[in-house]
């Protein structure tokens, strides 16, 4: 598969070229979450996630010409790992790899991974270290 441009970028991104000085409103995280993710198990899409122990995420995702990439906040609750873009005051339940921008996510803790059930569909992928 090749690989494009704007993925190659977000790569980039998110193996630390990027500064994190904008994270200084995030509470630190859950340091045992931290970690660069990739998904698994959904066709046709890449996607990685960084948490880092400040609190702060990067994610990207590529399907087909679509692009995704956004920074902010996350935060355990729970169960659950909520990536929440700047700007925003929640992460959304219903994004999908087809939306144009990125609304966040929630994420189920399942051992090392994150699950994502993509708009509650049932269709689910894993955010593995």
């Amino acid at each position: 598969m090749r690989l494009g441009y704007a993925y190659a970028f977000g790569c980039a991104l998110l193996l630390g070229a990027a500064n994190p000085a904008w994270a200084a409103g995030c509470k630190p995280g859950d340091a045992s979450l931290a970690g660069h993710y990739y998904l698994r198990g959904v066709m046709e899409v890449g996607s990685e996630l960084l948490l880092r122990k400040d609190g702060s995420f990067e994610f990207m995702l590529a399907y087909g010409a679509n692009d995704q990439y956004g920074k902010g906040c996350w935060v355990k609750k729970g169960s659950t790992v909520e990536v929440i873009p700047a700007g925003r005051g929640s992460a959304s339940t219903h994004h999908t790899p087809d939306d144009s921008g990125f609304s966040g996510l929630v994420l189920t803790i399942s051992g090392r991974s994150l699950v994502w059930d993509i708009n509650g569909s049932g269709h689910k992928g894993r955010f593995e270290k």
